[in-house]
């Protein structure tokens, strides 16, 4: 997708436009109402004098309205205070023009009752004239921005998802797990059985989950304690777990590939010199919240060598990919420790009726 030149944000880029569009309105209106009577300047200086309820009333639409009711799907309220506001400025119209332009300037014209309601619809539409370019250009520019954001969380998801198979199915971590299972099918183990299904799950949740766009939390959960035992085979007795699993998962769904990327970060980062660390995860799943919180040890000249662990790609896309899927329903916590690595985050939910 192109780039966008217009960006609403951009204050100094705004009032150009705006005041572009209304002196191109004052000049258009000027034109149609002065040429027919032959005095373009009486009908110039009457515009002047009708123009602030117009841009007031635009910039209450446009400005305000537009993105605190149709843009957040409130289109009955958004429609009711439309309406009102239309006939506000209206009657604000007729009192511009009864007792200032047509008592000071226009005195030869016949001063009609403030609700005579052909001159009084007269201004309703002229008021629908001047707010339809900037409603339509607002809702164009929300439309693209809505389909940039949906490409943008495509691309996002994408990169998480090869970042993360990347992460799991690197040719160390499987040479480590397959040597645990060759192991283990040495010792006719009863354990080997278990391993193959494990990662065979993996593989079926990364080729076939993942195109969903949501997932139930029951499925993510499972395919965690998979990762996180096939990651225990690695390590044995060099790494301690504790794992904690409360509340509810089912009936619930989420966003795939939200939680791995923390737990991938602290396998990565939890083991010191002598190959010993410890890692805690516990989740808890309310009604409407999820709520993860993973620490891991770092070795103590871990951050002394200017290593930082938040700053990975795999945390830094996850960061993104929430502000873009959980805007104002997620909250993340990152804390940086000398000893450890500690994140908690807290999303809300979606249940199985959404």
């Amino acid at each position: 997708m192109g780039q966008i030149s217009y960006n609403p944000e951009n204050k100094s880029q705004k009032i150009k436009l705006y005041t572009l569009y209304w002196l191109g309105y004052i000049l258009l209106f000027s034109m149609i109402q002065g040429l027919p009577e032959d005095d373009f300047i009486m009908a110039w200086r009457n515009e002047w004098y009708s123009v602030l309820p117009k841009i007031l009333f635009v910039t209450i639409i446009v400005e305000f309205l537009m993105p605190n009711l149709l843009f957040k799907k409130k289109t009955a309220i958004f429609i009711g205070c439309y309406v009102l506001l239309i006939l506000v400025f209206a009657f604000l119209q007729r009192l511009i023009d009864n007792y200032i332009i047509l008592r000071y300037y226009m005195t030869f014209w016949k001063r009609e009752p403030l609700l005579s309601a052909p001159v009084f619809l007269y201004n309703v539409s002229k008021l629908q004239f001047v707010v339809t370019t900037p409603i339509a250009f607002k809702l164009l520019y929300y439309l693209a921005e809505e389909k940039n954001k949906v490409q943008t969380i495509l691309s996002e998801k994408l990169q998480a998802e090869l970042s993360s198979l990347r992460n799991q199915f690197h040719p160390h971590f499987l040479f480590n797990v397959l040597n645990s299972l060759y192991s283990k099918i040495l010792n006719k183990s009863d354990d080997s059985a278990e391993i193959v299904i494990k990662i065979s799950d993996l593989l079926r949740f990364s080729i076939y989950d993942l195109n969903n766009k949501s997932i139930s939390l029951q499925n993510e959960i499972d395919y965690l304690k998979n990762y996180i035992s096939l990651q225990q085979l690695r390590f044995e007795n060099q790494l301690q777990l504790s794992f904690s699993l409360y509340g509810n998962v089912e009936n619930h769904f989420i966003e795939p590939f939200l939680i791995l990327p923390f737990i991938e970060n602290s396998y990565k980062h939890c083991l010191d010199e002598n190959n010993q660390g410890w890692i805690t995860i516990a989740i808890n799943a309310s009604d409407e919240w999820l709520v993860v919180k993973i620490e891991n040890s770092l070795p103590e000249h871990y951050n002394t060598i200017g290593d930082n662990v938040r700053s990975g790609i795999g945390i830094a896309n996850v960061k993104r990919r929430l502000e873009l899927l959980y805007p104002a329903k997620h909250t993340l916590t990152i804390k940086n420790e000398m000893l450890s690595f500690f994140v908690s985050l807290k999303i809300k939910i979606k249940d199985v009726s959404n």
